[in-house]
C-alpha cells in the first residue's frame, strides 16, 4: 500500500519535467533521493513504471496506468484543498469551468448576473474543452459551460445560446462564393472546430481537404493570426461575435457563402446532484444574444 503520498508527487514530477535531473530541481531534493523515492515505489507496485533514455524518460505501459491514476488523485486533492478552505464560510464560491473563448468572451460580460442569479461569489476556471466534463465529474467544478454536448448519465446537459460563425478574409476579396469555391482559397484552420466537417458534407465539401496555410488551436489564435499576416491572402472561419469590431473597421471582411449558416452551440453542464444550482444559472439565459 502506498502511504507516502510524496513518492507519488514525485512520480508526477518527474513525467512532468521528462527528467530525473529537471525533478529533482523542482522538488529541492537531490537526485538519488528522486531515484531511491521510485524505487521504492516500483517495489511496492511490483512494476516498472520509467525507463531512462539519453533524451529524457518514457513511461511503461504500466507507468502510463499509473499515471493516468495519479491525475485521477491529484484532481481529487485540489477539490479536497478546495472545499477545506470554505469550511468557515457559510457560503463556498460557485465554481464555473469553461473554455478559453468563453472565458474571454462572454462570461466577463455577465459576472454580475451569474453571480445575483446563483446569491453566490465566483470562482470562474479556464480549462482545455476536453477537460471540462472530467473537472466536473471530479467534482472540481458545479457548473461547465462546454462547446460540445456530452452525453452521460451522471450529468445533466442543457443548452445555454447558439452563435454564427462566418468566413472571413485578411483581404477584401470577394462579397459571396459558392460552397465548392473554398477549396481556392488558404485557411487559418482551427482545429477544434472539428464539426465543421459534419456541417459541410452535407454540401458535398470535406473540410479535412480544403488547403490550410496553418492549423491552430482555439479562435482566439486563429483572430490574432488572420489578423497579423499578409503574405497572402488568407481565410478563416471565426465566431462572429469574437471579431465584429475588425469587421466594422475593415480590418477583416466577411466572404458569406452562398446557402450555407453555419452555427454553433454553447452548452452548460452540471451533475445531477446539482440540478438546482443549474436551473438558476439557467435563468441568465435570455441575457445572451449573440
Amino acid at each position: 500500500m502506498i502511504n507516502d503520498f510524496s513518492k507519488i508527487y514525485t512520480f508526477m514530477e518527474i513525467v512532468k519535467e521528462r527528467s530525473f535531473s529537471k525533478a529533482s530541481k523542482t522538488l529541492g531534493i537531490s537526485q538519488p533521493a528522486v531515484t531511491l523515492q521510485i524505487k521504492k515505489l516500483e517495489e511496492i507496485l511490483q512494476a516498472t513504471l520509467i525507463m531512462r533514455k539519453k533524451n529524457g524518460i518514457i513511461l511503461t505501459r504500466e507507468g502510463e496506468k499509473f499515471y493516468k491514476l495519479c491525475l485521477r488523485f491529484e484532481s481529487a486533492m485540489f477539490r479536497f484543498k478546495d472545499e477545506i478552505s470554505h469550511i468557515k464560510n457559510d457560503k463556498a464560491p460557485l465554481i464555473i469551468s469553461t473554455t478559453q473563448l468563453i472565458g474571454e468572451t462572454f462570461v466577463p460580460l455577465l459576472l454580475d448576473k451569474i453571480s445575483q442569479t446563483a446569491d453566490a461569489e465566483l470562482d470562474i476556471r479556464i480549462k482545455e474543452q476536453n477537460d471540462l466534463i472530467p473537472h466536473l465529474k471530479d467534482r472540481r467544478s458545479d457548473i461547465a459551460m462546454v462547446l460540445d454536448q456530452s452525453y452521460d448519465e451522471n450529468l445533466i446537459v442543457k443548452k445555454l445560446f447558439d452563435y454564427e460563425i462566418i468566413l472571413v478574409s485578411n483581404k477584401k476579396l470577394v462579397d459571396s462564393i459558392k460552397p465548392e469555391e473554398l477549396y481556392k482559397y488558404k485557411l487559418i484552420k482551427d482545429r477544434t472546430k472539428y464539426y465543421l466537417n459534419d456541417i459541410f458534407v452535407k454540401y458535398g465539401i470535406n473540410y479535412n481537404d480544403l488547403k490550410s496555410a496553418y492549423v491552430l488551436d482555439g479562435s482566439i489564435m486563429v483572430k490574432r493570426a488572420i489578423l497579423n499576416n499578409f503574405a497572402e491572402d488568407y481565410v478563416a472561419f471565426l465566431p462572429k461575435f469574437l471579431i465584429e469590431d475588425h469587421l466594422k473597421n475593415e480590418k477583416l471582411f466577411e466572404i458569406k457563402i452562398n446557402r450555407i449558416k453555419l452555427t454553433h452551440s454553447v452548452y452548460v453542464a452540471a451533475l445531477k446532484e446539482n440540478e438546482d444550482i443549474l436551473n438558476s444559472f439557467l435563468k441568465i439565459k435570455t441575457s445572451f444574444n449573440f
